[in-house]
């Protein structure tokens, strides 16, 4: 299988779809509520909006360039120069994508299933799996992600559903949260809860009809977004705003919360099984972007045997001795601020000068 495969739309939305279901995997959900506590579905409609307003605006940029991602938008801006300085960022910003994606949720499956197995057969197993589906082709990526994806949605559909009979209104209120500052201002930097943005940036020469971008973007948009409301209304439920301990994970947490009778038991751990493929599949499709951005800066002919490097040095810097604790003032820090730059800095400017260029030319 070539990796020039060419995705359809429902392909492409599946796609997307995918990138925020593992995010709400990660916790991303009760770091916004740690954040601006009761007020974050107040919060995340609010950013949401933003969001939007913004996703629309590059998708009306991406127009100029027909079948291109930012890479070749940079090239035509700023040459060689422009596009190998992008590529590098967008490496670095994937490898540590990547890296907090692997080790976070390691930890979450050994903590809670593999306590008397050490950490390290757990990372071998994504990587060994990651390489060898990199090494089939992207078709191959997609298709597991198709199969995939009605399962994870139904997942947090199901889950929201099923603790909602344990609603505790008293976690939702006050609406607008402690302060209109704190959920409107200080929360602003929720926006890269929807850093599926990011990937757009990246993905329109990967659609077979590059004209249906912006519709298929639109609709991914709309899903990722219900998705992250659902969650985060259900954690609301449960969980008391103002407890100050982090949970292991808090979807696992809510999933076990459902109870579906006699029939049908331990749902967590049908959950857990199918956030693993998840997760897999994921982290499958990262690897092969990183290899794509390398190829296109490097002119590589075939960007399928980078993946051995790649993987190689994804293993060793999960290998790194740090703690849980650590891993998330990376993601709620470095990779946070820097999903916001490339988001609203450095991808916007670039099209905006890109396409004053091409109207002056």
């Amino acid at each position: 299988m070539e990796n020039n495969y060419k995705l359809e739309k429902l392909e492409f939305i599946a796609l997307i779809s995918l990138i925020m279901i593992n995010k709400l995997i990660l916790n991303i959900p009760y770091y916004i509520i740690e954040l601006v506590g009761s007020g974050a579905i107040t919060n995340i409609i609010y950013v949401g909006i933003i969001d939007f307003i913004i996703t629309l605006i590059i998708i009306k940029m991406f127009d100029n360039f027909e079948s291109s991602d930012i890479l070749d938008i940079s090239n035509f801006l700023g040459g060689n120069i422009l596009k190998n300085l992008i590529g590098i960022f967008s490496i670095i910003l994937f490898f540590i994508v990547s890296f907090i994606t692997l080790v976070d949720f390691s930890n979450v499956l050994q903590t809670i299933y593999f306590s008397d197995f050490s950490n390290i057969y757990i990372l071998i197993f994504f990587i060994i799996g990651i390489l060898c589906v990199n090494f089939i082709g992207f078709k191959s990526i997609i298709r597991n992600i198709c199969f995939i994806i009605p399962f994870a949605i139904i997942s947090v559909i199901v889950t929201f559903f099923a603790v909602s009979g344990n609603l505790d209104v008293n976690n939702l209120t006050p609406l607008l949260g402690e302060s209109y500052h704190k959920t409107f201002i200080v929360g602003l930097s929720n926006t890269f809860s929807m850093y599926i943005i990011v990937y757009l940036y990246f993905t329109k020469p990967l659609l077979k009809d590059s004209s249906s971008f912006k519709k298929v973007s639109i609709i991914s948009y709309i899903i990722s977004f219900s998705l992250l409301i659902l969650t985060v209304i259900s954690m609301l439920t449960l969980f008391n705003t103002g407890s100050s301990s982090e949970p292991i994970n808090s979807l696992f947490l809510l999933s076990r919360q459902i109870e579906l009778g006699q029939f049908i038991q331990r749902v967590d751990a049908i959950f857990i099984l199918l956030w693993i493929f998840s997760i897999f599949s994921y982290l499958s499709f990262v690897i092969f972007l990183i290899n794509r951005i390398i190829k296109k800066i490097t002119n590589i002919s075939n960007e399928k045997m980078l993946s051995y490097p790649i993987c190689s040095i994804l293993f060793g810097l999960t290998l790194i001795p740090v703690n849980i604790s650590q891993i998330h003032f990376i993601e709620n820090t470095l990779y946070k601020y820097l999903i916001l730059a490339f988001m609203f800095g450095v991808g916007i400017i670039i099209l905006v000068l890109a396409n004053l260029k091409r109207i002056r030319h």
